[in-house]
């Protein structure tokens, strides 16, 4: 199990039911609106519902569920204008990372490391998976700005955008292209032409938007 939750603030008990819920939610197994109860996963897990009710708030501060008053915890869907901002706020991040990128061609490692990342993508056929290789391809942008800053922004919205992304690779058509698009945003930063790059980048990005819009409108089901 992929460790999405490090915080030192919470039990380990509930970093640990955090994750496996988070691993459902990415693999459909519970649905956008969904009610997930304390005690369910209390007894599930033979814990008492302190830990559970920990995960419920560390999934609730990531944005990941929703927590109604009196109501109870529900799977959060995300509107068609949340995922638009998401993925905003997710390209001016990569933008603003782009944009202080002057010569990638002398950072090795990283240029490196997204290569296996894009070789690994083009023979990836678990979803799941090749949500955590695009998370992982789009980090690495980040991690060329030498920002710690827009890193810290990055991953305060990164299991949001894990979420989303996770919907939009369900069609094959859009695991193709998405693979295309990668590679061709790998040799652009390669090559160090920030410019294309930085239109690949946007395209990208609009894309990602369109498959999503038509999610909402049940074009998808």
């Amino acid at each position: 199990m992929r460790d999405y939750f490090k915080s030192d603030q919470y039990n380990p008990l509930a970093n640990s039911i955090a994750q496996q819920l988070f691993e459902q939610i990415l693999l459909g197994e519970l649905k956008p609106n969904e009610k997930i109860v304390e005690t369910t996963y209390a007894e599930k897990f033979n814990l008492s519902r302190s830990p559970v009710r920990e995960a419920f708030y560390l999934l609730g501060t990531e944005g990941i569920i929703d927590r109604i008053p009196r109501k109870g915890a529900y799977v959060r869907e995300y509107s068609e204008i949340e995922i638009q901002d998401l993925l905003d706020v997710r390209n001016q991040m990569e933008y603003m990372a782009a944009e202080k990128i002057e010569n990638p061609s002398s950072n090795e490692k990283l240029l490196e490391k997204m290569k296996t990342i894009t070789e690994q993508m083009a023979v990836c056929k678990d979803i799941i998976e090749y949500t955590h290789l695009n998370f992982a391809f789009h980090s690495i942008l980040i991690e060329f700005s030498g920002s710690t800053i827009i890193r810290d922004v990055y991953d305060k919205i990164s299991l949001r955008l894990m979420r989303i992304q996770a919907i939009h690779f369900e069609l094959s058509e859009s695991l193709a292209k998405s693979i295309s698009e990668h590679q061709e945003l790998y040799e652009a930063l390669k090559v160090g032409d920030m410019e294309l790059f930085k239109q690949l980048l946007r395209a990208h990005t609009g894309g990602v938007i369109i498959n999503l819009r038509k999610y909402k409108s049940g074009a998808f089901i």
